[in-house]
């Protein structure tokens, strides 16, 4: 679920890295054959890398796949989407919790945090920039929210 948040992934893409797709030396994601065939690196912070190097020491070392169970089984999506939903009911969110939503927050912080529309298209692997620019709206509506609200 970091890595979805933290990276911007879509959860097959998640779901499909392999181990050598995970270069932890460098913070570096490498998705193949993404949504649209297409292939994209990205790049995650330092405590997302700590936990995925910490998954890497103890996940199986024979599993094709980077996430997989303890017997070294690929995760499945309804998997990935049952452990959110259970997540999300535990600390109390009111909205219904789906992976996907992790990526829409991932796009929003980013631009909240200045980033660009171009860059975000090519961190998401968008190849239509109308594709991205929701999410332009989305963080301009946040700002525009956050302005009315303050005290004056």
């Amino acid at each position: 679920m970091r890595l979805m948040y933290r990276a911007g992934l879509r959860c097959a893409e998640a779901l499909a890295l392999e181990p050598r797709d995970v270069v932890l030396a460098r913070n570096e994601i490498r998705v193949n054959a993404g949504k649209g065939d297409k292939d994209r690196v990205v790049w995650v912070d330092e405590a997302t890398a700590e936990l995925l190097h910490r998954w890497k020491d103890v996940r199986p070392r024979g599993a094709r796949t980077f996430f997989c169970t303890l017997k070294g089984a690929p995760l499945r999506d309804r998997d990935v989407r049952a452990m959110m939903q259970r997540r999300g009911r535990k600390v109390g969110i009111a909205i219904p919790v789906h992976p996907h939503l992790l990526r829409h927050t991932f796009a929003s912080e980013y631009l909240e945090d200045g980033g660009t529309q171009t860059e975000l298209q090519a961190l998401l692997g968008h190849s239509d920039p109308r594709t991205t620019a929701i999410y332009t709206h989305m963080a301009n509506e946040r700002v525009r929210q956050l302005l009315i609200s303050r005290p004056g």
